[in-house]
C-alpha cells in the first residue's frame, strides 16, 4: 500500500466512524485547532486560494523530492475555522508526498468519503479550489523536477 493510500485509509476509517452527523463537524474543527499555521511573512496574495468562505493561503515548497504545504486562515463572512479545517484535511492527504504521488490521487476520495455532504456551496467551491492548487502545484513542480 501506498504512503497516499494509507493516509486516504486513515481519512476514510476517520470518517466511516461517525455516528452522528455532527461527529464529522467536530472532527473538522478538531483538526483546525491543531493545525500549527503559518508564519504571517509567508501570507502573501500570491499564495491565496481562490473562491474560499475565508481567506486562505497555501504555499508550496519542494524540498528533497517532495511537496511541503503551508496553509492557513484569517477570518472573513464565514467562521475560518471550518475552512481551516477542510485544509487541514487535504494537507493530513498531500503534505509530504512527491508530486508524482499526488497527481496519482483521485480528487473524488473527498466525495466519497461523505465530506462534501453538508458543505454550503462557499465551502465546497473552497475546498475544491484548494484541491486544484495543490494538484496545479503537483503539475508544476514534476515538471521542474523532470528537466
Amino acid at each position: 500500500m501506498s504512503e497516499l493510500e494509507k493516509r486516504q485509509e486513515e481519512v476514510r476509517e476517520a470518517f466511516a466512524s461517525f455516528t452522528d452527523p455532527d461527529d464529522k463537524w467536530k472532527y473538522i474543527l478538531k483538526l483546525a485547532k491543531e493545525h500549527p499555521g503559518m508564519d504571517a511573512s509567508l501570507k502573501d496574495e500570491k499564495f491565496l486560494v481562490k473562491g474560499c468562505a475565508a481567506t486562505m493561503y497555501l504555499v508550496p515548497k519542494f524540498e528533497n523530492g517532495v511537496l511541503v504545504f503551508n496553509m492557513d486562515t484569517e477570518g472573513g463572512k464565514e467562521n475560518p475555522l471550518i475552512s481551516r479545517g477542510l485544509g487541514a484535511i487535504a494537507l493530513k492527504i498531500y503534505n509530504g508526498l512527491t508530486p508524482a504521488e499526488i497527481l496519482t490521487a483521485d480528487p473524488a476520495f473527498f466525495q466519497t468519503i461523505g465530506l462534501s455532504v453538508g458543505l454550503s456551496p462557499t465551502r465546497a467551491n473552497g475546498f475544491a479550489s484548494l484541491l486544484k492548487q495543490i494538484f496545479l502545484y503537483a503539475r508544476v513542480f514534476a515538471a521542474m523536477a523532470a528537466r
